[in-house]
């Protein structure tokens, strides 16, 4: 995903137009891009994120079952659910096997009782369940410097073009855009999705002493 967000970055820069007005003070404009270049791609990636994430969570449930009862349970599932009843309706199936430690450990896990996590993760993914992506959108900003009035053009990031200038033939000049991909809520892609796996592995490695 970050390697899809770079890539879209640098479609971005690359789209930034520049030239200098031809009359005095000979200003710079910019033609900025009307395309935010996300893709599909980023909403499939999403997809499978929270797939993997989702499954690392049902597998817990599943191996819980087995230790905690001594056989094999089928139909087992990590609930993620919005009311205590309705997790106590979830634990007749999908925490069967489970001893009561371990289904209280779970229960603290819902979104009913402050996880936000897990709700997030839920939501995501039963949006990609259902076939549908993940609403996303996004804000950028070009920032564009040339040699001839920046004094630490070397040290800036972008990379150098030679642009015609009406006194002083071309010169070089640079693009840097900083682009935000979010969700539809306003959240940032890669900063929800780093705390969703954070707390995924966390859940993960309490439960690591029991096996």
């Amino acid at each position: 995903m970050r390697q899809r967000i770079e890539v879209i970055r640098g479609q971005q820069e690359d789209s930034v137009t520049v030239e200098f007005n031809q009359n005095p003070p000979h200003n710079i404009r910019a033609g900025y891009f009307t395309k935010t270049f996300v893709t599909l791609r980023v909403g499939i990636l999403i997809g499978e994120i929270c797939y993997n994430l989702r499954s690392a969570l049902d597998y817990l449930v599943f191996e819980l079952a087995e230790h905690d009862s001594g056989v094999m349970q089928s139909g087992t599932q990590f609930p993620i659910v919005d009311t205590e009843k309705d997790f106590e309706w979830r634990t007749k199936g999908w925490l069967k096997g489970l001893n009561p430690a371990h289904i209280a450990a779970i229960n603290r896990l819902q979104p009913y009782n402050g996880c936000d996590w897990a709700k997030t993760l839920r939501d995501f993914s039963n949006t990609d369940k259902h076939r549908e992506f993940i609403e996303v959108g996004g804000e950028a900003e070009a920032y564009v410097y040339t040699r001839l009035i920046d004094k630490n053009f070397d040290r800036i990031l972008g990379s150098v073009r030679r642009t015609p200038h009406p006194i002083h033939g071309e010169v070089d000049v640079k693009v840097y855009v900083t682009s935000r991909i979010q969700f539809a809520d306003g959240a940032p892609i890669i900063e929800t999705l780093d705390v969703v796996k954070l707390k995924v592995s966390e859940t993960l490695q309490a439960f690591k002493a029991k096996f």
